[in-house]
């Protein structure tokens, strides 16, 4: 039987944005491109900040657990 752990993992603060209604997340490799919910089963979507900064999306804190800063993000390792 597997070890059972009560500790809750740390959390951090990162920066998400919000474009009508929906919260684009920090990717968990690499902090600096953002996906929407279902990545990447429904959607494989990926943008930085600033795409969607121009799109009209605004920045808010969200806690959430590490993200990596440089991890290679692609179709084929999504």
């Amino acid at each position: 039987m597997p070890a059972r752990s009560d500790t809750i993992a740390e959390r951090f603060e990162e920066i998400a944005y919000e474009l009508n209604g929906i919260t684009y997340l920090p990717h968990y490799r690499n902090r600096a491109i953002f996906v929407s919910p279902g990545y990447p089963k429904h959607n494989k979507t990926r943008f930085t900040d600033v795409e969607l900064q121009l799109r009209g999306a605004k920045p808010k804190t969200v806690m959430l657990w590490a993200r990596g800063f440089t991890g290679t993000v692609s179709d084929s390792n999504p």
